[in-house]
This record gives C-alpha cells, structure tokens and sequence, in this order.
C-alpha cells in the first residue's frame, strides 16, 4: 500500500536533536507514512545513529556524500528536498528538520484538515519555538501562532510546519522547472523562496494548533548566519560543524591543529563558528605550521626580546610597552620564536605609543560611537553586532577624528 503522508527530514550533524526527530515520527498516531532521511554527509557519530533505525521498512536513508568544498554552490537543504520528492511517494508531503520534534497527532490532524475541506492544498499549524544554548539550558520560548490563512507566507512560516499536497508542487515544478529553488542566494530563507512558489497557487491555510516544537541552538542554519559579514577579516579564527579550527588569510583558510593554536596563542573564546557552506567557499591554504608562513597579525619576540607586530609579510618592531597597551594588545598572546624564522620578513615600520601615519592594522579603532577595523591602509566600519559576532573581544582603540581622516575609508563590513 502506498504511504499517504512522505515526510522529508534535512539532516547535518546533529545526531541527538536527530534521534528525537525520528523518534517523533515513529510515535506519530497516523501510522501511513514513509520517512526520507536526507543526511548531508555528516559526521560517524549521526550516521551510526540512523542506522538504527534502517530496519523499519517505512524509514528510508540517502547520504549526499558530498565534499565540503562543493558545499557552497547550492542551498544544500533544498537540493536534498528536491531529490526526495522525486523519490518519495506519499499523496501529502511535509518537512522535518534534525531540530525539531512533530507532536503525535501532527500528520493525522493534517490530512485531517487538507481532507475535511474541499479545494485546501496547503496547511501550517501554529509552533513552539524553544531557545537553548550550547549547554541546552533553556533561555526563552514562544509560539509562532497560525492566525490566519496566508496569501504570502515568505518569512513567516517556518518549513516544518507545514503539508501540502502532491498536485500542488506538480504545478511549481512544470511552472519553474524545479521544486525548491537551491540557487546558492537562498541558503538563509529556501523555504521561504518555495512558499512564494505555492502562493501562486493558493493560500497557506491556518490550523491554529501547535503541531511541532522546534529547538533554536548556536548551530541552528538561521543562528550561524546572523550578523555574518558577506566577506571575512583576515586574522579571523573560525571553525564550521566540524572540530577543524582555521585562520583566514588573503582569502583562504588555514588549517590550525591543536598544538598550532596553542604555539601561537590564538584565543579558544575567540573561535567564530560559522556555517559549513560559508566556511568552505574559502579554498584551503597552506597550514599553520612553523616550517610553513608564520600566521599574521600575532606578536612575536625573538630569543633577544624584541617585539614585532607581523602584517602582511612585513614585520613591525614594536617601541615599547607602552604601545603595546595604547594599541590594546594583549601579552599574553606574544608567541616566542627564533629570530630565524623573522629574518627574510620585510620591516614594517615601527609601532610607537604616538597615533601617527601607520597605525597597526587588524586592530579596532573608535571614534565617538562608530568603530572601524583597519585593513590594507583602509578603515572598513563594523557594526556593534557584526563585532559580537566575529567575536572581537579586545578593547577598542579611541582615535580622534584627524587620525581617523588620514586613512582611505574601504567597503563596511556588514
């Protein structure tokens, strides 16, 4: 017998928030479905997970097996809905995400009601939204309420609270050649992109129960992204998903081992976990290792105690520690190396106590209420939140105005 409902569930690392997504399915009173498990290649620990489940012939599992560095060239949660509907088989189909649970009665109350009312294709409940942090300790709750039925449900209804009928994304896909839209643009808002494909057609209409619970951690797709610059400061420290930890330079990423981030004192509180498909647009450089370029903006002494600030290959000695602290560098990231390893460096100039013409750049300047980050001889404005997010801890460095107007002003990072 056929399935009446096809149910699509978006995997990626998450292998506990995963576990209670199938459970919810399994626990569902409507016993007439099949599940897709759409993984993105994730990690042992996920897949290991789902294979216990594999021997309930309704659950069915396909792995992208995809590589992180073609991550970033579709909305990758979009190209796997598209490839299960093709696969799937259900009259009604719906969406489950590895952070959200359904409540047991969520597809029989569906049909339900897409079956009670005529000419109805499309339904979306009400939902219980729960913010966590990393430790899962509950920060807040609310209910995005289904109040009414929607002619334009972009940005308002969340994917996993919603069914619609087979017929209906027949009709997207003979008017748009596809289901979801997975053009790279609409990673933050794909399902809002397809809802305005549906509203075409018809209306979302409004079942005003909470039908799934969704839980907002620092991983969730929506979070990563939040407050994230369209490009990234050099000297960033990032990781993605994964355990890798990384610095950005001149446009890629370097690969930091364990022992590397300890050599050369990068601060674990200042690691910016970021999406993987964000991370992985930036092509893998050489790794961080003492036989290879020494990482820049990192203070350095050498065996005869003199500082440097190195910049873009050019080292800069530092005066005296009094420009240390004018400039807000902290000490207890000065990585100790021979002076061998700084000799075929080009000298920068000197960095004194006095705001002069050549200010130390990757630091971040104040003026009034306004901050900048200076790179390559220009100030780029950042914003309060966009500095919370890259997780710019130091104090900033108060210039007055004159200073400030020596410098070129270059694109803001927002």
């Amino acid at each position: 017998m056929e399935p009446k409902v096809s149910v699509i569930l978006t995997s990626y690392n998450k292998p506990l928030f995963l576990k209670k997504a199938i459970e919810s399915v399994l626990n569902q009173t409507m016993t007439e479905w099949e599940l897709w498990i759409m993984d993105d290649h994730s990690n042992f620990e996920t897949v290991e997970m789902i294979q216990h489940y594999l021997g309930d012939p309704r659950i069915f599992y396909r792995n992208s097996e995809i590589k992180d560095e073609e991550r970033y060239q579709t909305t990758r949660y979009a190209t796997m809905i598209n490839e299960a509907i093709s696969l799937s088989k259900g009259q009604y189909l719906t969406y489950l995400t590895d952070d959200t649970i359904y409540v047991p009665t969520r597809l029989e109350e569906m049909v339900a009601f897409i079956e009670e009312n005529p000419g109805v294709e499309i339904v979306y409940s009400s939902q219980q939204v729960k913010v966590v942090n990393e430790q899962m300790i509950y920060l807040r709750e609310f209910i995005r309420e289904a109040k009414e039925n929607l002619t334009h449900a972009a940005d308002i209804v969340d994917h996993c609270s919603v069914m619609h009928t087979r017929e209906i994304v027949k009709q997207v896909q003979e008017q748009f050649g596809s289901y979801w839209d997975d053009d790279l643009r609409h990673w933050c808002r794909g399902d809002a992109v397809f809802w305005q494909r549906l509203n075409i057609f018809q209306p979302f209409y409004s079942l005003s129960k909470v039908l799934d619970i969704t839980y907002k951690t620092p991983q969730s797709v929506q979070t990563l992204f939040q407050n994230l610059p369209a490009i990234l400061p050099d000297g960033l420290i990032v990781k993605g998903m994964g355990k890798d930890v990384y610095v950005i330079e001149e446009g890629k990423r370097r690969l930091l081992q364990p022992e590397m981030l300890t050599l050369f004192k990068y601060d674990p509180r200042k690691i910016v976990t970021l999406p993987d498909p964000f991370l992985f647009q930036y092509e893998e450089g050489e790794e961080v290792d003492l036989d290879n370029r020494l990482p820049c903006f990192r203070l350095y002494q050498d065996e005869h105690g003199k500082l440097f600030y190195l910049e873009r290959k050019k080292k800069r000695p530092i005066v005296n520690l009094s420009a240390l602290r004018r400039y807000r560098f902290n000490m207890n990231e000065i990585v100790q190396i021979h002076s061998v390893k700084l000799k075929d460096l080009a000298n920068g100039p000197p960095i004194d106590v006095q705001l002069a013409k050549w200010l130390p750049e990757n630091r971040i300047y104040r003026h009034h209420n306004r901050s900048w980050i200076l790179l390559d001889s220009q100030f780029h404005a950042m914003e309060q939140k966009v500095l919370a997010r890259l997780k710019f801890l130091d104090k900033p460095v108060h210039i007055p105005r004159n200073i400030l107007k020596q410098y070129e002003m270059g694109q803001p990072f927002k």
